[in-house]
């Protein structure tokens, strides 16, 4: 299979100028089609053929990636797309329809064997677009390692938590860990404290020093492909635009906020279609925090955030487990 990535990067870079031309020779041809076609309706179809569009990126970028760059392979990505439109024409009126196309018989079924040709393509997709595996500095030689869907909660979404919540730990400093089973966690009440009573340095400080972090971290897990060989090269993805400093600051406050939530008030990772990782409380996904975190970055106001996580049953001095 990696030498069928390899040929198969080869071929798509040689061919890239053709599919090029290709594409718009198709483009122009269905533009002067569409002209005799009802405008609403042209409409509606081009509107119908962005939201897929979408709905393929963010299974790619929000799911799929999280996955590739921690050395995991989503095993079946066809069955992930279907989801994702599944559930998006469930939120949003332009995708009226998409369930309907969706359960009908698909083009694969033709196939014998359905479920194979989703792995292998699904790990081409991972070789394609990531390259090799990322490995640890010092490691053998990693490999790909297939992951389920079902299992995508524990073994990605957990997982990225606790590194971020681990990184965390390490920028407040020893101030504000205490032991726990031979690790040392951060008090999710020192991180409410140190940011609430910051006049900003301390919040642009340790901001810097997540990036820095995050990007030795990124860097040294990054796939080394043979010099020797271009097709051996990853294809260029269009990955989302890297976070500022306050927002990775505001991602690695989420990761351990939803640690503490997990460790001590019965919260659960879980995987939605088109948000990729997201935490569940009592079933049910946890209401988005996104501006309770940042009213504690950017304004130093903990209140929000610690009001949502008392009603969870959490109290901020609850430590957030690494292990």
């Amino acid at each position: 299979a990696a030498a069928a990535a390899a040929v198969a990067r080869a071929m798509l870079r040689r061919i890239g100028s053709h599919a090029t031309e290709m594409e718009r020779g198709v483009a122009a041809a269905a533009s002067a089609r569409a002209r005799h076609v009802d405008p609403a309706l042209r409409q509606a179809a081009q509107e119908q053929v962005g939201l897929a569009y979408a709905g393929w990126d963010r299974l790619l970028t929000r799911v799929a990636l999280p996955a590739w760059r921690l050395g995991r392979w989503p095993s079946r990505l066809n069955a992930g797309v279907v989801s994702s439109l599944t559930d998006l024409s469930r939120r949003d009126r332009l995708a009226d329809g998409f369930g309907e196309r969706l359960g009908e018989r698909p083009a694969c079924d033709l196939l014998e064997d359905p479920g194979a040709v989703d792995r292998e393509v699904s790990l081409l997709a991972a070789r394609l677009f990531h390259g090799p595996p990322p490995a640890a500095p010092g490691a053998p030689a990693p490999v790909w390692e297939a992951v389920d869907w079902s299992a995508y909660p524990a073994q990605i979404v957990d997982r990225l938590w606790r590194e971020r919540a681990g990184r965390l730990a390490a920028a407040l400093g020893a101030e504000s860990t205490r032991p726990l089973g031979g690790e040392r966690s951060p008090a999710l009440g020192a991180v409410l404290l140190r940011l609430a009573s910051d006049d900003g340095d301390f919040t642009d400080a340790l901001a810097a020093w997540l990036a820095t972090a995050t990007a030795r971290a990124e860097h040294e897990a990054e796939p080394v492909a043979p010099a020797s060989s271009i097709a051996a090269a990853p294809l260029a993805f269009p990955a989302p635009p890297p976070p500022s400093g306050r927002e990775l600051l505001a991602q690695h406050v989420a990761a351990a906020v939803c640690r503490a939530v997990v460790d001590t008030a019965g919260g659960a990772p879980a995987l939605d279609w088109l948000d990729g990782p997201v935490l569940t409380v009592d079933g049910g996904r946890a209401p988005d925090l996104s501006d309770a975190v940042f009213a504690l970055v950017d304004e130093g106001d903990p209140e929000p955030l610690r009001g949502w996580l008392a009603e969870v049953g959490v109290h901020s001095e609850k430590l957030v487990r690494r292990v």
